[in-house]
């Protein structure tokens, strides 16, 4: 049974209930374009066994939802920019944005330039598309610790498989991670479909 915990960083707001988020812009908050997509973590942590929750994701034009590991997703003060949601700065994740770019965030990669006889290197992240012939409005999300794997199913559509993470390398314990980026609509933890 995940809950979700409100974190003081976040613009997040959470349910008394503890199993809605939804995005509020802060008052004092001036960023000016936004560059910052703040997340909660779900309870308990996760350090062993097998995993599943559904999110009801109805309606919304951006959300990202997976697995990250606590100190990587509230050691940056500022919440994690979109170029950090990476399985090496500790996050599973899939998501939503433009109402309509459904993508997979992968460890990022090398891109070298040969222009004009220099040589120089810049690292992108990998942001993986996703095409779905019905859109989601319940995610899946399945997580074998032991097997090192994270799963996304698209619940609306008999289960079909969204995603799949492999090789994963959990060193601690994760937590379900849901961001409703600046939607304000709500995402919601479900009981699984039986």
């Amino acid at each position: 049974h995940v809950t979700l915990v409100p974190s003081h960083l976040s613009c997040a707001v959470i349910s008394e209930d503890e199993r809605q988020v939804r995005y509020q812009e802060r008052i004092h908050q001036s960023f000016g374009k936004v560059k910052y997509f703040y997340g909660v973590l779900g309870s308990p942590s996760i350090r062993s066994g097998k995993h599943y929750w559904e999110v009801d994701v109805s309606n919304k034009s951006a959300w990202i939802l997976g697995v990250c590991v606590s100190l990587k997703c509230t050691a940056n003060r500022n919440g994690p920019r979109m170029e950090n949601y990476q399985p090496k700065n500790g996050y599973w994740v899939i998501g939503l944005w433009n109402a309509g770019n459904y993508s997979a965030f992968q460890d990022s990669v090398k891109y070298s330039d040969f222009q004009d006889g220099s040589h120089s290197t810049t690292y992108g992240p990998l942001i993986v598309p996703l095409f779905m012939t019905i859109c989601p409005n319940r995610v899946g999300v399945f997580l074998d610790y032991e097997a090192c794997t994270v799963s996304f199913f698209n619940v609306t559509s008999n289960g079909f498989l969204i995603y799949k993470f492999s090789n994963c390398r959990f060193s601690d314990s994760v937590f379900p991670y849901f961001s409703p980026m600046t939607c304000e609509l709500p995402m919601t933890l479900c009981s699984p479909r039986s």
